[in-house]
């Protein structure tokens, strides 16, 4: 059985979630927590990006907790409750656990109030900002041998793409996000369609390009 490290993604292309599994558990919307659920129905649907492909289930594992602290570290906001390296495949949990457990997350919810979710922000950006958090990102991801197709489609992947806006090159496109203040998910479609943009409160941005 081959296993895989996943990402799911909003309509917008946007990553709102990291897994691990088959191929069909990546695709499939069962077992998924509330934030998980509330946030595809509010967008419509989610779409699959399949990451990588690992002969042994410890192997996804640990890509799956890398990859969680690195989108996050990126400013990604992910609805994934643990930290990833949790579950066995195989395992399966009584109805009557399930329903608990969905009750326990409805009640401890960290996005329940909007006093909750300021602090779970704070806290995010401090962890962030942490030497010994970025050093234990960086030694998950070290020695990882990814193919030459998996390599390119990382520096292609959205966020990290650089980009001109207004004839001003940046590193990528979560940084011109920041600087320009517009969200990621909306300066992705302008990037991607180019009459979008030319409305309301934005019609100051004349050029937004891939490099």
């Amino acid at each position: 059985m081959q296993f895989l490290t996943y990402a799911h993604c909003k309509p917008d292309g946007s990553i709102f979630y990291i897994g691990k599994g088959s191929s069909k558990r990546a695709h499939s919307s069962n077992g998924r927590n509330v934030v998980w659920k509330r946030t595809v129905e509010k967008h419509g649907g989610f779409s699959v990006l399949v990451l990588a492909k690992w002969n042994t289930e410890q192997e996804a594992f640990d890509h799956e907790i890398a990859l969680i602290d690195t989108f996050r570290d990126m400013g990604h906001k992910l609805v994934n409750i643990a930290n990833g390296g949790m579950g066995s495949t195989g395992f399966r949990h009584t109805e009557a656990h399930k329903t608990f457990k969905a009750q326990m997350m409805r009640d401890r919810n960290p996005m329940a109030t909007p006093e909750l979710r300021e602090k779970q922000k704070v806290a995010l950006k401090q962890a962030m900002s942490r030497p010994d958090v970025r050093s234990r990102i960086s030694a998950a991801l070290s020695g990882k041998k990814l193919s030459k197709a998996h390599v390119e489609s990382l520096k292609n992947c959205h966020p990290m793409r650089p980009c001109v806006i207004n004839g001003v090159e940046y590193p990528s496109m979560m940084e011109a996000s920041r600087s320009i203040g517009v969200r990621h998910g909306t300066l992705y479609r302008w990037l991607n369609n180019q009459d979008v943009r030319h409305n309301g409160k934005y019609r100051h941005i004349t050029e937004a390009r891939w490099i």
